[in-house]
């Protein structure tokens, strides 16, 4: 006789789902690890590069300037960067969550 619960089908699509979430997460979680220098280097590099190479002819107000420019780019980093994350850790957390459920299922089935 056998007991409710998931078929072999039911299982084998979620070790499929699990598998595809586990790739799209390292994907994306690769994607944001070369993609995050690159963004530091645009926002940290351009204005303090300018204000190096003009430092003589620059008036006292544009070093006030540079600086504002270089907090608000660190506010905009920060926020573009804390939204990939965000996205990397939610693809990480529902690729664990389907790895999760395919363990479970596969424990109902064949439980040893």
């Amino acid at each position: 006789m056998m007991t409710p619960g998931p078929s072999i089908d039911a299982l084998e699509r979620l070790r499929e789902q699990a598998s595809q979430l586990a790739a799209r997460a390292a994907e994306m979680t690769d994607h944001y690890n070369r993609t995050t220098w690159i963004r530091l280097v645009m926002v940290y590099f351009p204005i303090p590069f300018v204000v190096v190479m003009f430092r003589l002819e620059l008036e006292a107000w544009a070093y006030y300037v540079a600086g504002a420019l270089i907090i608000v780019s660190g506010a905009v980093l920060y926020t573009l960067d804390s939204a990939a994350s965000a996205k990397v850790d939610a693809a990480a957390a529902a690729a664990e969550k389907a790895r999760q459920a395919y363990e479970e299922a596969r424990q109902e089935i064949n439980p040893l």
